[in-house]
């Protein structure tokens, strides 16, 4: 009886584990590389950016960069003086956090001829270890954590300014104590 249990555990456990995702490798425009005249809104359409996968930009060094820009210099194709450059001609980001990403050419008129690739990125998947409160925590609430609420709303109409969204972290949950909790009462959830 226990040993089922513990198979049970084991399988579950496994489960949960081979649903996480592995963190890609994006070629930014595939095999046309980061050049001009080539759709990369189509391009990411299709595709999921996740923190932890990357991006690789793929180009003539000589030729060509890649540059961050925020939402409205993407728009206008203008290089900040402060923007960070990449020109090895074989650049590899890592998304570090969830958000928005512009990315352009710095190279004379590369950028008003398409070679500019905006991407949202979205958290990790299979975040079940992020800080939230467990099953096995604390029963009273801590006066500091209140509950988060999403709102969805209809997209606006599209205007000349792009929008952005600031996220803010939801405060810590209140801290993990053992008490009354025995690791025996983790095969009850099974019975």
């Amino acid at each position: 009886m226990a040993l089922s249990r513990a198979l049970i555990l084991v399988a579950l456990i496994a489960s949960i584990f081979s649903t996480m995702a592995v963190a890609e490798d994006f070629i930014v425009g595939d095999h046309n590389g980061w050049t001009t005249w080539f759709d990369y809104k189509t391009w990411t359409a299709n595709k999921v950016f996740r923190v932890g996968d990357t991006l690789t930009f793929k180009y003539s060094a000589w030729k060509d960069n890649v540059i961050r820009v925020n939402g409205s210099d993407f728009i206008s194709c203008s290089v900040p003086k402060t923007a960070q450059v990449w020109n090895s001609g074989h650049d590899t980001i890592l998304l570090t956090s969830p958000g928005r990403r512009w990315y352009i050419s710095g190279a004379a008129n590369h950028c008003k001829s398409g070679q500019k690739l905006f991407i949202n990125v979205l958290p990790p998947q299979g975040t079940w270890w992020s800080p939230t409160p467990s099953p096995f925590a604390s029963r009273s609430p801590s006066p500091s954590s209140k509950p988060i609420e999403i709102v969805l709303t209809p997209a606006p109409a599209p205007s000349s300014k792009p929008v952005e969204v600031v996220l803010t972290p939801a405060p810590a949950p209140a801290p993990w104590t053992p008490t009354g909790w025995k690791p025996k009462n983790l095969f009850k959830l099974f019975q």
